[in-house]
C-alpha cells in the first residue's frame, strides 16, 4: 500500500511539473507584427522540450524565457514628443500615472512637473493593465491577448520596471521626510566611511587657545576622555507586488506598504536616537558632569526650567573656561507639553509681590514633544512622565547620529522576475545605515522632574 501511495505521489507531482512548464511557455509572441516572432517561440518551444525531458529543471526555464522575451525588445529612443510637453522619457509619463492611479497626483506632480502630468493624462489609464500595455507598446512588443501573460511579458519590459521602482521609491522617501524626527533639532549629524567603530571628538573637549609669545612653540591640545565611539549598522525589509495585484488593478501597495515602509525607516532610526538617550550609558546625565538636576524644584515650571538653563550656561572645563553653550531646545513627553507651552509661550506668569509679572522665559527655548520619553511598554522604567530634556544646537553634539557615507535616507534596490524565481512578483529591498550615540554632556541636561 505505501509503495502504490508513494507511485500516487510521484503521479501527481509529475503533473505538477508539466502544468508549470505549459504555464511558463504559453505563446508569447503572437500576433506578428513586424518582428520575427517565430524565431523567439521556437527558442521557448525548444525549451520547453528539455524540460519535459527532464534536461531543464522549471526554474532554469523560466530564467530562459525571460531571457527570450529580453532578446526580442527592438532598440527604442525611451522618450514621447508632442502635445507641447518636449521630450518625456516614456518611463516617467508611466511613473506619473502609476502615481496618479495610486492615488498620489500631488506628489507625481511636485516631483514630474505638470507636463509629465499632462502627458499622463494622455495614455487615458483605466485600468493597471492599461499601463502594462503601453510599457510593451512603447517597446515594439505585441501584447498578450491574455491578462496574465500581458502583465508577466510587461514586467520583463525596462519601461514599466523603470517607472515602478522610481514610483515606489518617491512614495517610500515620501513617507519617511514626513514623519516626525524631533532629534534633528538637537541631534549632531555624522557621515562615516564603514561598519567599523568610529571616534568623535567632543565640541567642548578641554583646552583653550594660548597666547604664543615671540619665537615661541605651539602646544598642542588635549582631547583626553573626551570622545565618543559610535557605529552604524544596517537595517532593512523586503516587500513585493505580485502579478495578481496588476490584473487586479489594486495598487495599494503604494499606500500600505511603500509609503508605510518609509515611515518604519524613520520610525526606526527614532527609536534607536532615543533608546540611546534614555539607557544614559555611561552616566552621561549625572550631577558629576553637571547636567543632571533632581529635586522638588526640578519638575517643569519657570523655576525648574530656569535651574536647567542656569546648569547649561554655567559649564566649565576644567580650567575654568566658560563654554558659551547655549540652550536651544527643550523636549518633554506629551504629558508636560500643556505645562511646556505654558512655561514657554505664556506673556504673564502669576503676580508676586515686588516682582514683575513678564515672563521672562517667553520663547527662550523651541519645543519638541516626543511621546517616547513616557513609553513605558516599549523603555520600561527608562521612560517616565515626568523626566525632560534640554539641549544645545546640533553643532553641539549632545548627541550624534551616524550615516554611511553621509546617506541620510534609505537606499531602495529593485529586483524583477528573474530575480525572485520562487514567486510570480517583483520586489523592493529597503535598507538603512545609521547608528547613535551619546557624545556632549555639556550640551544636554536631563531634569529627574520630581513634583
Amino acid at each position: 500500500m505505501a509503495d502504490i501511495a508513494h507511485e500516487d505521489q510521484i503521479r501527481a507531482d509529475e503533473r505538477d511539473r508539466l502544468k508549470e512548464i505549459e504555464l511558463t511557455c504559453r505563446p508569447i509572441f503572437a500576433g506578428g507584427g513586424e518582428r520575427d516572432w517565430g524565431v523567439h517561440q521556437k527558442r521557448v518551444d525548444d525549451m520547453k522540450a528539455k524540460a519535459v525531458a527532464g534536461d531543464m529543471t522549471v526554474s532554469e526555464l523560466r530564467a530562459g524565457v525571460l531571457e527570450v522575451l529580453r532578446a526580442s525588445r527592438p532598440v527604442f529612443s525611451g522618450v514621447i514628443t508632442g502635445g507641447g510637453s518636449g521630450h518625456i522619457p516614456r518611463a516617467r509619463v508611466i511613473e506619473a500615472a502609476i502615481l496618479k492611479r495610486a492615488g498620489f497626483a500631488a506628489l507625481a506632480e511636485k516631483s514630474l512637473g505638470p507636463a509629465c502630468m499632462e502627458a499622463a493624462d494622455d495614455l487615458r489609464v483605466a485600468h493597471t493593465l492599461d499601463l502594462c500595455r503601453a510599457a510593451l507598446q512603447h517597446e515594439g512588443i505585441d501584447a498578450p491577448a491574455d491578462r496574465e501573460g500581458m502583465v508577466r511579458a510587461s514586467l520583463t519590459t525596462h519601461t514599466l520596471t523603470e517607472a515602478l521602482g522610481a514610483a515606489v521609491n518617491k512614495v517610500l522617501l515620501d513617507g519617511y521626510q514626513e514623519s516626525p524626527a524631533t532629534w534633528r533639532s538637537f541631534a549632531g549629524v555624522r557621515s562615516v566611511p564603514d561598519f567599523k567603530t568610529a571616534t568623535a571628538i567632543r565640541p567642548s573637549f578641554t583646552g583653550s587657545l594660548q597666547q604664543i609669545p615671540p619665537g615661541g612653540e605651539f602646544k598642542h591640545g588635549g582631547a583626553d576622555e573626551a570622545t565618543t565611539q559610535y557605529k552604524v549598522d544596517t537595517y532593512g525589509k523586503m516587500f513585493s507586488i505580485d502579478r495578481r495585484d496588476l490584473i487586479n488593478d489594486d495598487l495599494s501597495l503604494f499606500d500600505s506598504v511603500a509609503r508605510a515602509m518609509g515611515q518604519a525607516a524613520m520610525r526606526k532610526l527614532s527609536d534607536l536616537v532615543y533608546d540611546t538617550l534614555l539607557s544614559n550609558a555611561g552616566a552621561f546625565f549625572s550631577a558629576g558632569n553637571g547636567n543632571y538636576i533632581t529635586g522638588a524644584d526640578t519638575n517643569l515650571s519657570i523655576d525648574g526650567l530656569t535651574k536647567a538653563i542656569t546648569a547649561m550656561l554655567t559649564q566649565r572645563d576644567a580650567e575654568g573656561n566658560d563654554l558659551d553653550l547655549r540652550p536651544t531646545r527643550l523636549v518633554v513627553p506629551p504629558e508636560l507639553q500643556t505645562v511646556a507651552r505654558a512655561v514657554l509661550e505664556s506673556e504673564y506668569i502669576a503676580a508676586q509681590t515686588n516682582l514683575p509679572t513678564g515672563n521672562s522665559l517667553r520663547n527662550a527655548v523651541g519645543l519638541e514633544v516626543e511621546p517616547r520619553l513616557s513609553n513605558t511598554k516599549k523603555y520600561g522604567s527608562k521612560a517616565s512622565t515626568k523626566h525632560w530634556y534640554l539641549f544645545a544646537a546640533p553643532a553641539a553634539s549632545p548627541i550624534i547620529v551616524g550615516f554611511l557615507n553621509g546617506q541620510q535616507t534609505p537606499t531602495v534596490e529593485f529586483f524583477g522576475l528573474d530575480q525572485t524565481v520562487n514567486k510570480l512578483a517583483v520586489s523592493w529591498r529597503v535598507y538603512f545605515d545609521f547608528g547613535a550615540a551619546l557624545c556632549d554632556p555639556r550640551a544636554a541636561v536631563r531634569s529627574k522632574g520630581e513634583a
